[in-house]
């Protein structure tokens, strides 16, 4: 499954690709967070709740910041085992100045390989929609400077000290 989409920001594309460029910031507006660990500068894992149907749980997806082009791109790809099937997870942002405004284009592409995708394909493709229109909404919020959505705390994020890469983060702009 693949899905995308664009919006505009009054933010510039410098201060667009902080946010999604670094994963302490990013990985908090991922639908389902829970909380993630830093391994290295590009490489970090996100825990999420994951729910398909019937089939509830927790994921710890391995995460690759893959791509990261100052001030126009980024991507991450991830992956993790939920339920015997493996989840693969992939995210882009192109970021382009547009007139005074930055335009901000994402595509996200999610699937189950194995058992998980056979049964409850359709499902999944419908939930992986509507988390990467809730991503890109939490997103499009914190850069026009309101809260990413009603259930997330929205403290100040603190660029002179590095969050602890174990506790749950928020993030604000």
């Amino acid at each position: 499954m693949t899905h995308s989409g664009k919006f505009l920001t009054p933010r510039t594309p410098e201060e667009v690709f902080a946010l999604l460029a670094i994963p302490q910031r990013f990985a908090p507006l991922l639908p389902h967070y829970e909380s993630m660990s830093i391994e290295d500068a590009t490489h970090f894992t996100v825990r999420i709740e994951i729910a398909v149907g019937q089939i509830r749980g927790r994921a710890s997806l391995a995460m690759e910041l893959c791509e990261n082009a100052p001030h126009s791109r980024v991507e991450y790809r991830g992956q993790s085992i939920v339920a015997g099937s493996q989840l693969k997870l992939g995210m882009r942002f192109h970021i382009a100045p547009a007139a005074g405004l930055t335009d901000v284009l994402w595509a996200g592409d999610a699937g189950f390989e194995g058992g998980l995708g056979f049964i409850a394909a359709s499902l999944a493709d419908t939930m992986g929609r509507e988390s990467f229109d809730l991503m890109a909404q939490r997103l499009q919020n914190v850069l026009n400077g309101e809260p990413a959505s009603p259930s997330m705390e929205m403290p100040a994020t603190d660029t002179a000290r590095p969050p602890d890469s174990r506790s749950k983060h928020s993030v604000s702009f």
